[in-house]
């Protein structure tokens, strides 16, 4: 039975809907001016639009199975491309302590703690050491005093910027966004804390501003950690390693570009 003129119009305005809402996404498959051509010669030959409209149908569900298998394998290829970094940032991270404070953090975040547990149980107190009671040691306060905020744990308790953020998570009430924000806020403040820890340390070393016959003699009781990692090393030395270990928590969490790390 031939089509009625209101059905080949209604067929007709459907066609033009599915080419212009594909078109949104690929336009180069969804050919919404090939079909209104194709339109236009059939209705100027007085061709069969019974025929004309059947094969367009058929035609479009073929593009639109065609453009869904692209779109599903681009998909699975984004997805393994994320899945592929992820799993590189991980290896990388791996080489600290992976500290799960909280099932709500992030697992960037419970590296990144600690990785500060371990420069702050480790390495700043050998900082303090060498420069506590010297004119320079003012210069580093507010880098430590940051440090110190994230890596410093008493009695077995998150330190104080840790608490704030399970806080933060919990507050969130499962808003990714937010809960992802104040994770970057903590790394971006405690790495440019770090970048300016070590841009200091470094004037000093090129300035020669630290003893170069003085060794590290930090408390093994009080510091176990520091006086493994640094007992009877030069001045120089201990602040060398402290400069390296500084940089290398910046660039595994991809803090460089933004501390301007390797600005000329």
């Amino acid at each position: 039975m031939a089509l009625s003129d209101q059905e080949i119009k209604n067929i007709v305005e459907k066609l033009r809907t599915e080419y212009r809402e594909g078109a949104k996404q690929s336009p180069k498959i969804f050919d919404a001016k090939g079909f209104e051509d194709r339109y236009i010669q059939t209705l100027k030959h007085r061709g069969n639009l019974d025929n004309f409209l059947k094969d367009e149908v058929d035609f479009l569900e073929k593009i639109k199975t065609k453009h869904k298998e692209l779109t599903d394998r681009r998909n699975a290829s984004k997805g393994e491309t994320i899945n592929r970094i992820l799993d590189e940032q991980e290896e990388k991270l791996s080489k600290y302590q992976k500290v799960d404070f909280h099932p709500l953090a992030r697992p960037e975040m419970r590296f990144f703690y600690g990785a500060m547990t371990a420069f702050a149980e480790t390495d700043l107190p050998v900082l303090v050491h060498i420069f506590r009671g010297t004119p320079e040691y003012s210069a580093f306060q507010d880098s430590i005093s940051v440090i110190e905020r994230v890596g410093v744990t008493k009695r077995g308790m998150p330190s104080l910027r840790i608490s704030e953020h399970i806080k933060a998570l919990l507050d969130a009430n499962g808003n990714q966004s937010t809960m992802e924000r104040d994770s970057q806020n903590i790394l971006k403040e405690v790495c440019i804390a770090l970048a300016g820890l070590r841009k200091t340390a470094l004037e000093c070393v090129e300035k020669n501003r630290v003893s170069d016959r003085m060794t590290v003699q930090v408390s093994d009781r009080d510091y176990p950690k520091a006086s493994e990692a640094y007992k009877n090393l030069l001045f120089g030395i201990a602040l060398e390693k402290i400069i390296v270990k500084a940089e290398n928590i910046i660039r595994d969490f991809r803090m460089s570009d933004l501390v301007g790390l390797d600005a000329k």
